[in-house]
C-alpha cells in the first residue's frame, strides 16, 4: 500500500522502506526508519538553507528553511525515545508504533517535497554546495554499524552512560551527530545525556562536504549550534568508526572556532571514545561494539565453529544436507580468478576445526572493524548418492547487511523475482544462495543462441532494469540537474595510472571524443533509483542458467544486486555498462533497443545509453581501484588490457 501524506508519494523505496520497518513493528525497525528520515530531512533543510542564500529570489515555497528546520526538531526527540526503547529491547515492539510510523512518513513526505522543489531550482543549477545537499539528501546510506563495521548500536547507551560516570556530574554534555551513522547513533547519547540529567540542549547532526577547499560543514547547521553552552560543556561528536579520522579532524576544528569557549571535544564510536591529539585521533576508551552472548553466522564463522554454523543455518531454513560432512570455504568470486590471486583460496573448514582465515570476519588490516562484507564463504555437504559417489551440495553465504536496511535489501530482491537463484534465504545479514552447478556468462552465452532466445534473454534484461526503477526510486531531479560523467573518469583514470606508474590506453583525447561532458542526472525521464552499478557491474554478474521446466530459453541471473552497496543512477547508465561489459554485436544492440522501448514505452533510454557508453569504463577502473591496492606484474597487464578492449568496443559505436 502506497504511503501518502500531506498530498506527497513517497518515492519507491523510501515508500517501501516504511513499509518494512512498519510489518516488523519492532523497536529497532521504528529507529532505523526515524533516524533514516532525520538524515534525509535534516540534508534537505542544508540544502534549501543554502539555496535560500544562493539564490533568494528562486526559492520554491515548498521549500522554506524555517518551515523545514520545525519539523527536525520533534523528529529527533523522536529518535531519542525510539533509542532509549530501543537499548532496553530491541527486538520488542514498538509503542504507540502506528502514530509513530505516521510522524515519521511525514517527515519523509515533507524532504520529498523539498527536495523535488530544490531539484528545479536554479540553486540546485548552479551552486556546488546546495546540489551536494541534494544528492545527499537523494541517496540510500547505509550505517557503517549495520553494513561493514558491524555493531549493535543498542549497546551505545551504556557506553555513554559509562563516559557520563567517568566525568563531573556537572559537566553538560552536546551531542552532535556526524551524517550518516551519527543520525543513527546520536540518539542513544542524547537518550543517557537526558537521564542524567546532563543534556546542554537538544542533539543535532551535521553534513561534512568535501570540495576543492577540503572539508567543511553547512554555514547554515552551524548557525543552529548554540554560540555560547553552558561552562564545562563537552561536545561529544557520534560517528561510525574513523578510519583516517581526517573528517573528525574537519568537523572538530569547525565546532572549536563556532562553540565560543568550549575546549572538551571527543569523538564516540560504537564501543570506542577517541581523543584528538593534535593530528592524531586516539582511542581512549574501548568496549565491546557487539553482544557476544547471540551467535550469528559471522561470529559463528570467525569461531571455526562450522558446526554450530550449520545448524544456525538450518534454523534460519536453508536446507543443508543432514548426515553430510560440511565444509566451509572462502567464495573466491571472478573478480579475484581474473586480477589476483587469494591467499585462503585453497584452505577450508570442516565441523570441530579449521583456519580463522576464511571466516567472513575482517582480518588483518583494522583489527577495530567487523566486516563480513569481505570475506563471503560457501558451505559445501559431501554426501552420497546410491551410486556411492559424491554428490557436494553448496550454499553461497554473502553478506548484505543487518538491520532494517538488510532486511528491506533481501524483501526487494524477492521482488526482483528470477534474477537470483531459487530457494534464497535471508538471515543475519547474509543472503544465502544456493549454488547452480551450471550458469554461463551471458557475454558467451549470447552469441550462440537462436534468435528468439536471444530476444527473450534481452527482453528479461530489458524488464529487469525497468523493475529495478520501479522499485528503487529515490526522486525525480528532472532533466536540468545534471552529473559530469567525463571529469570523474578523468580522476579515476589520473589515479589508476598514478598507481600502476605507465600509461594507459585511455587518455583525454579519448574521453572528450567518447564520454559526454555532462548528462541529466536522472537520464532522459528524470528518475534517479538505486543501482547495483558501482559494485556489480562486470560481466560475470549477468550468467544465464539452462532452461528448465518446459522453458524455451535459458534463465537470466544478476549477482551483485544488493543496492546498500550501490548508488544513485538512470537507466542509460544501467544500459550503457550493460553493453558494453556484454560486446554486444550490431543484432543484440538493435534487439535490446527494442527490448528497452517495449519495457519503458520508448528507446530514448537506449539512445542515451549508447551516448554514455564511455562512463562503463568509470565502474571499472573505480573497482580496480579499490580492490587492487597493488597494481603491478600480470596484475596491471590485465587491467590495461581490459581498458583497452573497452575503449576500442566504445569508439566502434561511435
Amino acid at each position: 500500500m502506497d504511503v501518502v501524506t500531506t498530498g506527497v508519494a513517497l518515492p519507491a523505496l523510501h515508500r517501501a522502506f516504511v513499509d518494512t520497518a512498519r510489518r516488523d513493528g519492532s523497536t529497532a525497525a521504528l529507529h532505523a526508519c526515524a533516524c533514516f528520515a532525520e538524515q534525509l530531512l535534516s540534508d534537505t533543510v542544508a540544502a534549501a538553507a543554502r539555496a535560500a542564500t544562493a539564490r533568494p529570489d528562486a526559492l520554491p515555497a515548498e521549500a522554506g528553511p524555517a518551515r523545514l528546520a520545525a519539523a527536525v526538531a520533534p523528529l529527533r526527540e523522536l529518535c531519542t525515545a525510539l533509542a532509549r526503547a530501543m537499548a532496553a529491547d530491541p527486538a520488542a515492539p514498538a509503542d504507540e508504533a502506528d502514530q509513530r510510523m505516521a510522524a515519521v512518513a511525514e517527515a519523509l513526505a515533507e524532504a520529498t517535497a523539498a527536495t523535488d522543489a530544490l531539484w528545479r531550482s536554479a540553486a540546485a543549477r548552479t551552486d556546488e554546495e546546495t546540489a551536494a545537499l541534494l544528492r545527499h539528501a537523494a541517496d540510500w546510506k547505509t550505517p557503517e554499524c549495520y553494513g561493514y563495521d558491524l555493531a549493535d548500536p543498542e549497546l551505545s547507551l551504556d557506553q555513554a552512560a559509562g563516559l557520563l560516570a567517568a566525568r563531573p556530574a556537572t559537566a553538560p554534555v552536546l551531542v552532535v551527530g556526524v551524517r550518516t551513522g551519527g543520525s543513527y547513533l546520536a540518539p542513544f547519547w542524547q537518550a543517557a545525556a537526558e537521564d542524567a540529567g546532563r543534556a546542554a540542549g537538544p542533539w543535532h547532526s551535521v553534513r561534512p562536504l568535501r570540495g576543492a577547499g577540503g572539508i567543511t560543514l553547512p554555514d547554515a547547521e552551524l548557525a543552529t549550534l548554540p554560540r555560547t553552552p553552558p561552562p564545562g560543556t563537552t561536545v561529544v561528536l557520534v560517528d561510525d568508526q574513523p578510519d583516517t579520522g581526517a573528517t573528525a579532524r574537519a568537523v572538530r576544528d569547525r565546532l572549536g572556532v563556532h562553540l565560543a569557549g568550549v575546549r572538551d571535544i571527543v569523538l564516540a564510536a560504537p564501543g570506542r571514545l577517541y581523543t584528538f591529539d593534535g593530528p592524531v585521533v586516539r582511542v581512549a576508551v574501548e568496549r565491546p561494539v557487539v553482544r557476544m552472548s547471540t551467535a550469528r553466522l559471522w561470529q559463528l564463522a570467525d569461531a571455526r565453529d562450522t558446526a554450530g554454523l550449520v545448524a544456525h543455518a538450518r534454523a534460519a531454513g536453508v536446507p543443508l544436507a543432514a548426515d553430510a560432512v560440511h565444509r566451509l570455504r572462502p567464495f573466491r568470486g571472478p573478480f579475484l580468478a581474473v586480477y589476483g590471486t587469494d591467499d585462503t583460496a585453497d584452505t577450508d573448514t570442516t565441523a570441530g576445526g579449521g583456519s580463522a582465515a576464511v571466516t567472513p570476519a575482517e582480518q588483518g588490516g583494522d583489527a577495530r572493524r567487523i566486516d563480513p562484507r569481505k570475506r563471503p564463504f560457501t558451505l559445501t555437504a559431501d554426501t552420497a548418492d546410491a551410486a556411492g559417489t559424491a554428490a557436494p551440495e553448496a550454499y553461497h553465504f554473502r553478506f548484505i547487511g543487518t538491520g532494517m536496511h538488510g532486511l528491506h535489501c533481501h524483501r526487494t530482491l524477492r521482488a526482483l523475482g528470477d534474477l537470483l537463484p531459487p530457494g534464497h534465504t535471508f538471515a543475519d545479514g547474509y543472503l544465502i544462495t544456493r549454488h547452480e552447478p551450471i550458469l554461463s556468462p551471458l557475454r558467451d552465452a549470447l552469441p550462440k543462441l537462436d534468435p528468439e532466445q536471444r530476444r527473450q534473454v534481452l527482453g528479461t534484461v530489458a524488464a529487469s532494469w525497468e523493475a529495478l526503477r520501479r522499485l528503487g526510486e529515490l526522486g525525480r531531479p528532472g532533466h536540468a540537474t545534471t552529473y559530469e560523467p567525463r571529469a570523474r573518469l578523468e580522476a579515476a583514470l589520473r589515479r589508476l595510472r598514478h598507481r600502476m606508474g605507465r600509461p594507459l590506453p585511455v587518455d583525454e583525447a579519448w574521453t572528450t571524443r567518447h564520454v559526454p561532458e555532462r548528462v541529466p542526472l536522472g537520464g532522459v525521464d528524470g528518475v534517479l533509483f538505486r543501482t547495483p552499478l558501482p559494485y556489480g557491474h562486470g560481466y560475470w554478474h549477468w550468467q544465464l542458467a539452462p532452461a528448465g521446466n518446459g522453458a524455451a530459453s535459458p534463465a537470466v541471473r544478476r549477482f551483485g544486486l544488493d543496492w546498500i552497496w550501490g548508488g544513485g543512477g538512470c537507466l542509460e547508465s544501467e544500459i550503457a555498462s550493460f553493453a558494453v561489459e556484454n560486446r554486444l554485436d550490431d543484432t543484440a544492440l538493435a534487439e535490446l533497443r527494442e527490448a528497452v522501448a517495449a519495457a519503458t514505452g520508448d528507446a530514448r533510454a537506449f539512445d542515451g545509453g549508447l551516448r554514455l557508453a564511455g562512463e562503463a569504463l568509470h565502474w571499472n577502473v573505480k573497482t580496480w581501484l579499490r580492490r587492487c591496492p597493488v597494481l603491478t606484474g600480470a596484475t596491471a597487464d590485465r587491467v590495461e588490457a581490459e581498458l583497452a578492449a573497452q575503449a576500442r568496443y566504445v569508439a566502434a559505436l561511435a
